[in-house]
């Protein structure tokens, strides 16, 4: 038979419609058959081992053994840079495409952002695969026009393809097994959307590979992490993850083998992470060379957000009865609040602590839990301001000024906005600022991005990032503490 590409150019017929050699192996493991057909078939089309058959490593032949097991219908590599994602993938496409399947015609499509980044990724190196191996080339036909790339396996009807993320491009798709590069950069609903089109034969499986990626909520991998973390993955989810342990020495050299099983393998050099870790950003080394997801990465703090605000860590305990600034930012609907307290060390220092509020189910904030932690504060500390956007908390601001707590409106405009964000970006970088360590208050601050106007930035929300209400809150609280409000005369009466 003919085959066409999408320019009407006929291309050669097969070679070979007769049953494979790997037909005839006796096991009938998946994971079994695809360790020996990638180290029978796949050659590596580059660096180490170059034009020879590949030669699993350990961390990878686990991997296949864990992923193939029955039942097994997801399955998450996150990795870092440099461990052989792209070829293991490519290898682990041929074999899908051209092995027996038990529920009929193989289907193995390559998803990536766009069809072009699965082709160079993936795609084109199991086409490089293909057409080293005669057994495999003789029984294939490879598209080549970019709008209509597969390989067509003759004797069992099997396709491979690159596509892109688009979902509603993913819904027709009846994949065998579907492969999705750099996972870490894919949109959740990409990543659900090819599971659903799995889910319509008895047995297939969606396998992405990864490193973690700068925009959390942009990430099918943060967010499959995270279901995995906290005890909701089903039974048919499989994770791995290859990292070092968070907050570890990102210097020392044993941390990046624990990471890095490619070091060991031979197939990476350390040399590269050496001239990487004197080079590199703090952040983006964790971030793409031990697999740590890593905040702050460049947010407004710069590329290294997260070295910068943990270096303003302090044990210091805020003082009862002492002069303190108070900073709040109500969100809106489904968005947090925060207050923000400041209080001047006796080194000048203002150190600040935050309160975070999270939505509740229904999307609404509790005011009153906030108007109740206010009054708290000022029964404990000396409030010398309140300052609040009045858009949101204007009555219940009204209400707490009329019970004798210092209130100011402090409008979230530009023109109040501008100079109030780049006073504290000063402040931060000259260690004019402490803060004690919380969690919370950390991901606000480095969640917010820049958008810069003719006389400087405000900080605003990415919709890629979370809640930054903790740093607006910051801001109004320090420029209080520097710009206090002057005390209203007393009144004299004769």
């Amino acid at each position: 038979m003919d085959l066409m590409d999408n320019g009407g150019n006929a291309k050669r017929r097969f070679k070979d419609l007769s049953e494979p050699p790997w037909y005839r192996w006796k096991t009938k493991d998946p994971a079994e058959r695809a360790i020996r057909f990638i180290e029978t078939y796949c050659r590596s089309p580059k660096g180490v081992g170059f034009g020879k058959p590949i030669k699993l490593a350990q961390f990878q032949r686990d991997w296949i053994t864990e992923i193939l097991a029955p039942g097994v219908r997801q399955a998450v590599l996150q990795a870092p840079r440099g461990q052989g994602k792209s070829t293991l993938l490519a290898a682990i496409a041929a074999w899908a495409v051209f092995d027996r399947n038990p529920t009929g015609q193989p289907q193995v499509p390559i998803m990536a952002t766009t069809v072009g980044q699965a082709a160079r990724a993936v795609y084109d190196v199991t086409c490089k695969m293909v057409a080293a191996e005669p057994e495999l080339d003789r029984r294939a036909i490879m598209y080549t026009a970019i709008s209509n790339a597969r390989i067509v396996v003759g004797y069992n009807g099997g396709e491979c393809y690159p596509i892109a993320h688009d979902v509603d491009g993913l819904q027709g798709l009846d994949p065998t097994c579907a492969i999705v590069d750099e996972i870490g950069f894919q949109p959740l609903a990409s990543w659900n959307a090819m599971v659903l089109a799995g889910g319509k034969r008895e047995q297939s499986l969606v396998v992405g590979i990864g490193t973690p990626g700068v925009d959390r909520d942009k990430s099918a991998l943060w967010h499959l992490r995270q279901v995995f973390k906290e005890g909701r993955a089903p039974a048919g989810f499989s994770y791995t993850e290859l990292s070092a342990p968070d907050d570890c020495d990102y210097r020392e050299e044993s941390n990046w083998l624990l990471a890095n099983p490619a070091i060991t393998e031979g197939y990476l050099s350390i040399d590269a992470l050496r001239n990487d870790v004197e080079m590199m950003p703090e952040s983006e080394f964790r971030l793409f060379r031990l697999a740590q997801w890593v905040e702050g990465v460049n947010c407004w703090l710069g590329v290294d957000g997260r070295k910068v605000w943990q270096a303003l860590r302090s044990g210091y305990v805020l003082k009862p009865g002492a002069d303190t600034w108070v900073g709040v930012d109500v969100g809106l609907k489904r968005d947090s609040t925060a207050v923000v307290i400041g209080q001047r060390r006796p080194d000048g220092v203002l150190h600040t602590t935050a309160k975070i509020w999270n939505p509740r189910k229904d999307g609404a904030i509790d005011v009153s839990g906030v108007m109740a932690y206010l009054r708290e504060l000022d029964r404990t500390y000396n409030l010398v301001e309140v300052a609040f956007d009045p858009r949101h908390f204007e009555l219940p601001a009204t209400g707490l000024a009329d019970e004798g707590l210092p209130m100011t409106e402090f409008p979230q405009s530009p023109e109040r906005m501008v100079p109030a964000c780049g006073a504290l970006y000063e402040a931060i970088m000259r260690s004019e600022i402490s803060h004690d360590g919380a969690g919370d208050f950390e991901r606000q601050i480095l969640n917010a991005m820049p958008t810069h106007t003719d006389t400087g930035f405000r900080l605003t929300k990415s919709k890629s990032r979370g809640h930054i209400d903790a740093a607006i809150a910051l801001a109004l609280c320090y420029d209080r503490a520097q710009h206090p409000a002057k005390p209203l005369p007393k009144l004299v009466v004769f």
